[in-house]
């Protein structure tokens, strides 16, 4: 079934101010699209961001 917003892009970060209002479908179609996306465990991520400030550091020098 179609919805009202199908054709438009919805900013998920800000969408109490969404005009159409964002219906049931949509943010179920959006969970379904965010769980397709890579993982990323918090070790993982805790390594990622630990290497980048050393990158970032080395290079302000």
């Amino acid at each position: 079934m179609p919805t009202r917003t199908d054709k438009n892009k919805i900013k998920w970060t800000n969408p109490a101010n969404q005009n159409p209002e964002i219906t049931i479908d949509d943010f179920k179609a959006m969970v379904k699209e965010s769980e397709k996306s890579p993982f990323l465990s918090m070790t993982q991520y805790k390594r990622n961001r630990k290497e980048w400030r050393k990158k970032l550091l080395k290079d302000k020098k």
